[in-house]
């Protein structure tokens, strides 16, 4: 399948396209997207919120979590957070949604586009499925 992740951070994109950023993590209230719904071998395009797609990279392995307690974050916190790269203003946010989901996105190949490919987007989502599998 192939994925559109949406960043508010330029930043977060450009430590992905480097290989600094090995691992994503989408946290939710709820079950949303992408959660159980990626998958080893997937593609993820990288979008700039309000801007264009900046490259792509796979997904080498996915781990979901449900229910999380205030253990369970620190526990994924201190074991994934060097891949990560997250400051503590995002755990703090993380912990105070009140996540219950979380989906740990392990990530290889990152390639940046030459040119910036734009994205027909105009909603809030912060994840999109462009392609299912056949």
């Amino acid at each position: 399948m192939k994925h559109l992740a949406i960043f508010e951070q330029r930043e977060i994109i450009e430590k992905i396209l480097k290989g600094e950023k090995t691992m994503e993590a989408r946290f939710s209230r709820h079950r949303s997207l992408p959660y159980e719904r990626i998958k080893k071998g997937d593609e993820i395009y990288l979008k700039i919120s309000g801007g264009a797609i900046l490259g792509k990279v796979s997904v080498d392995n996915v781990l979901f979590y449900e229910n999380l307690t205030p253990e369970m974050l620190g526990k994924i916190r201190k074991e994934y957070n060097d891949e990560l790269k997250m400051n503590e203003s995002f755990w703090h946010r993380v912990g105070g949604n009140k996540s219950q989901f979380v989906s740990l996105i392990f990530l290889k190949n990152p390639q940046p586009f030459l040119s910036k490919i734009k994205y027909p987007k105009h909603d809030r989502r912060s994840w999109v499925i462009l392609e299912e599998e056949k």
